[in-house]
């Protein structure tokens, strides 16, 4: 586990733009930097991070990325792994929930890539949502696309846009995917009112900034936004200005229509999508991937 060149400009970007407050950082496993102390000075420098004495400072002989979130403004870097084998300062399995000493302790929780090797996701995030403080931020990056075999998971914009969601009181600052080259914003299927997908053949890591604004004991289970709302448009006590109330006309065609018709009437609306060729993504709706600068 570690971080590559794309992992510390987001780091870097959430920093800058985002105000990520890096005092008190736990990451998931202890991370490993895979980066030349020369370039990371260069990107450092052009996100205006670090004074040139502290940037020619900069010691990443260790291998490790605890320096790097000195730089980043952090006092003492925790990490957290289920063995001890590359020295994590807490020894703990994220298949059970932490203990109630770390609640609230961390203003900065990084996945650089660890969750998806938990079992039990929904323990492991509740833990990562937990350890920290009212409004410090969580910064996942994970498999999204093309990395079967990885870990036991990969994961899908939905599932982040609804676990950071204000019921469980979290808010998602950003949400990322990267082409070849450049960062697109991955928009969230509810505000869209339709899936968002990505069908290609390269891998793709998906990354998510959410800020934690209350405490919330409970876990609220999500449901799929789309699901959500076509079991809101069968209850006809909607008022007719609901957004989620499908029209008479496209309530009785979801009756009548056979399934072969309704399926050809979905192939003829993908035709009509505007749709871009992005080098390292391959085809994406640009409704559903916007790009953006980091």
């Amino acid at each position: 586990m570690g971080f590559l060149n794309a992992s510390c400009q987001v780091l870097l970007h959430a920093r800058k733009r985002l105000g990520v407050d890096y005092s008190r950082t736990i990451t998931l496993g202890r991370q490993e930097l895979f980066m030349k102390p020369a370039d990371l000075r260069a990107m450092a420098r052009a996100q205006g991070i670090g004074t040139s004495e502290q940037l020619e400072r900069l010691d990443l002989s260790e291998g490790y990325s605890e320096r790097f979130f000195e730089l980043l403004g952090s006092e003492r870097v925790e990490s957290m792994d289920a063995s001890d084998y590359e020295k994590a300062t807490i020894i703990h399995d994220l298949n059970l929930p932490v203990p109630s000493s770390l609640h609230g302790r961390f203003t900065c929780v990084v996945d650089g890539g660890t969750i998806e090797h938990v079992f039990h996701f929904p323990n492991a995030i509740k833990s990562c949502m937990d350890m920290l403080a009212v409004g410090g931020h969580y910064i996942g990056l994970t498999p999204a696309n093309n990395q079967m075999g990885h870990g036991f998971y990969q994961f899908s914009p939905e599932l982040y846009y609804r676990v950071f969601s204000a019921e469980n009181g979290f808010e998602v600052r950003t949400m990322l995917v990267r082409s070849a080259s450049e960062w697109y914003e991955v928009a969230d299927p509810k505000t869209l009112r339709e899936r968002t997908e990505l069908v290609n053949a390269v891998p793709v890591t998906l990354v998510v900034i959410a800020r934690k604004n209350k405490v919330v004991d409970v876990l609220q289970t999500p449901q799929q936004s789309d699901y959500v709302a076509a079991w809101k448009s069968q209850d006809l006590n909607l008022s007719a200005n609901d957004p989620d109330r499908p029209s008479n006309a496209r309530r009785f065609a979801r009756r009548i229509l056979p399934r072969r018709v309704k399926t050809w009437i979905r192939s003829i609306t993908a035709l009509t999508k505007d749709t871009e060729k992005v080098a390292g993504l391959g085809t994406i709706d640009t409704k559903h991937f916007k790009r953006v600068d980091l």
